[in-house]
């Protein structure tokens, strides 16, 4: 939203809400133009504006304005409708004012032929400082009836900004008039005249001045009569501007808007990444389960791990199961069979470690994971991409941070993992008293019950198209104990336990307390990325014009105005 549209809805509104306002007129030029010169000879001679030999002393607007006006003007800057974001400060009509940034420096004086004009100096609007400034004679031109141009002998032929004062000006359906400031003696030819002409007509101004040159520096008086068509040119009653400014504010409306539209749309489509981040970034319950596990644990199952091939075996149901319906992928897989005891991400836990430590540090890595996934997925959208392209502006910087509340909550999902499995295992042995002396070799009761807990996943099973639970756990069992040097454990043996583990310990509210446990660790890794994509997406709304905010509605109502041509 430009400044100068801004300022075009403010003098709408003062069009709207004050009585006859007198003509506004402006004095605008290059710095060292002469403007605050011909200020002053229009003012009668007075000191109002500084003249000085460096160029940008006009800091801020000085306005010159009847005695007559004085109530009314007191009344407008009162009430803010008067070019609002600028305070008034009073001077003296002699006070030789530099103007102040920020400001509107009012001076009043009791010249008859300006009694219906509200004359303003502004800075300078060509050089480094001008822009520096944020350009303050640009950005309050639409509050102008008329636009007097000063333009000294060095930029008589400067086609730049002569054409961009004439595009800005033109817009809001202002009249002009060119003084040129000439440096040298006596008055120009008639071929000069000609081309100064053929100047003030690509300002598309209504007539020209050319200024006699003047010995000395500081305030020149000017001959009489040399600014007298200035000042017959002031004082033709305002034209009605109102339809003009409707159209750059409704031109300035319908930008906003459809941008906005278009960065909701990048918002959605931020808002979906993230959305994938989440999904992403976080372990299943199995993965998580498998990483818990203490040193003793894994080398337990590390022989199972590497004879059932788990990890192939989970990359083909991963498969399998991104066919189903989104909310089947919802459900864990049952008779899945994971694969090496890690995680997705090394925690980096010594092998002396207990589930307490290992648990901290598999969190954090996780964590630090999701932080760097969704900066990642933030810094590459097209929103910010956007955003930045327009304003600058960059996303927050998000880093890990070790917050003693996490580790508390670990530490307690920890707990619950510890009690739970030693649960589990007291059941799995108890259940298999009278066939543990039949497991020998690297395979025990310890890791039988431990490979189930990764093998058998709570789900209905039917609904993945997927073997069984139970054929699943049958069949690993099977091939487990053969390998792993448990001759006997043949025929009813190796029957009872496979119905042991199928109809006592696949169920049983001990190995969903595992899984459970497991759960509640993972809702801690959820609920981590879930306020970092929460945050990220907060972020990018406040930088989206929301459709229930009523600045939309008040935007929206320009959409289907006319057209209108200055």
């Amino acid at each position: 939203w430009p400044a100068s549209s801004q300022q075009a809805v403010c003098r709408l509104r003062l069009g709207l809400d004050a009585e006859t306002l007198p003509v506004l007129v402006a004095m605008v030029g290059g710095a060292s133009s002469g403007k605050s010169t011909v200020f002053n000879n229009l003012l009668g001679g007075h000191l109002a504006s500084r003249i000085a030999a460096q160029g940008h002393t006009t800091l801020g607007p000085i306005l010159a304005a009847h005695e007559t006006h004085r109530q009314l003007l007191e009344r407008l800057f009162d009430r803010r409708e008067l070019l609002p974001g600028y305070h008034r400060v009073l001077v003296e009509l002699d006070s030789n004012a530099t103007g102040e940034i920020g400001a509107v420096v009012t001076l009043f004086h009791t010249i008859e032929a300006f009694r219906n004009v509200l004359l303003f100096d502004l800075p300078d609007f060509t050089s480094e400082d001008a822009r520096r400034d944020g350009d303050i004679t640009l950005s309050l031109l639409p509050w102008f009836d008329r636009v007097i141009v000063v333009v000294d002998h060095e930029r008589w032929f400067d086609r730049q900004s002569v054409s961009q004062l004439h595009a800005e000006s033109a817009r809001y359906g202002q009249r002009r008039w060119v003084v040129f400031n000439r440096a040298h003696a006596g008055l120009p030819d008639g071929e000069l005249l000609s081309s100064l002409d053929r100047q003030a007509d690509r300002l598309g101004a209504d007539g020209m001045n050319v200024l006699e040159s003047r010995l000395g520096r500081g305030f020149c008086s000017l001959p009489p009569g040399t600014l007298e068509a200035v000042t017959r040119f002031v004082q033709d009653p305002a034209p009605d501007r109102t339809q003009i400014l409707r159209g750059q504010v409704a031109e300035a409306a319908n930008r906003v808007l459809n941008q906005n539209e278009e960065r909701t749309a990048r918002l959605e489509d931020l808002k979906r990444s993230l959305a994938g981040v989440v999904e992403r970034t976080m372990p299943s319950v199995h993965e998580c389960t498998s990483a818990l596990m203490t040193a003793r644990e894994r080398r337990q199952i590390e022989f199972a791990s590497r004879l059932l091939r788990i990890e192939e075996r989970k990359r083909w149901l991963v498969n399998q199961t991104r066919r189903l319906h989104h909310a089947l992928r919802q459900v864990p897989l049952v008779g899945a069979m994971v694969g090496p005891v890690r995680g997705p991400i090394d925690a980096g836990a010594p092998d002396t470690a207990d589930r307490s430590t290992i648990a901290a540090s598999y969190f954090e890595a996780v964590a630090r994971h999701q932080v760097h996934e969704v900066q990642r997925t933030v810094r590459g959208s097209a929103f910010w991409d956007e955003i930045h392209r327009w304003t600058g502006l960059e996303p927050a910087v998000r880093e890990f941070t070790r917050h003693p509340e996490w580790r508390d909550e670990v530490e307690r999902a920890a707990g619950k993992l510890d009690t739970a499995l030693a649960a589990w295992l007291e059941k799995v042995e108890r259940q298999c008293e009278g066939i543990s002396p039949y497991l020998k070799g690297a395979v025990g009761v310890g890791g039988i019950g431990l490979a189930v807990v990764l093998i058998a996943a709570p789900g209905p099973v039917a609904a993945l198209t997927i073997v069984s639970a139970k054929t699943a756990v049958g069949a690993a069992l099977a091939k487990l104990v053969a390998a792993a040097g448990a001759g006997a454990l043949a025929g009813k043996p190796l029957g009872r336990l496979t119905a042991i583990v199928e109809e006592r310990l696949l169920g049983s509210p001990e190995l969903h307390a595992v899984h459970a446990a497991a759960r509640s660790f993972l809702s801690l890794l959820e609920s981590n990325v879930r306020q970092l994509t929460e945050e990220a997406v907060a972020e990018a709304f406040a930088l989206v014009l929301d459709s229930a905010d009523p600045l939309a509605d008040a935007l929206a109502c320009f959409r289907d105005l006319p057209e209108v041509s200055p």
